[in-house]
């Protein structure tokens, strides 16, 4: 298997996390402080949708809430500005 561009090491794992490219858009709108509703707007698809994509995110990084897990996501270079 090969290893992508945007694959980090996690600072809690040593399972690479990696994000899927519309789990990048929707934590690139998040880090810009728009809400579900406003990043749903804006690429296309349901409030829900995007939830589930922050669902996921918070999962892969192991953390509770929406900030962290952008947070460590920047931290990680994962989002693009």
């Amino acid at each position: 298997m090969q290893e992508s561009a945007s694959s980090h090491l996690s600072a809690t794992s040593t399972h690479p996390v990696t994000l899927t490219p519309k789990e990048k858009q929707v934590s690139h709108w998040g880090n810009k402080g728009k809400s579900s509703w406003e990043i749903a707007q804006i690429l296309a698809c349901t409030e829900a949708t995007v939830n589930f994509h922050f669902a996921n995110i918070r999962r892969k990084f192991n953390v509770g809430s929406r900030w962290l897990a952008l947070r460590k996501a920047a931290e990680m270079g994962l989002i693009d500005e």
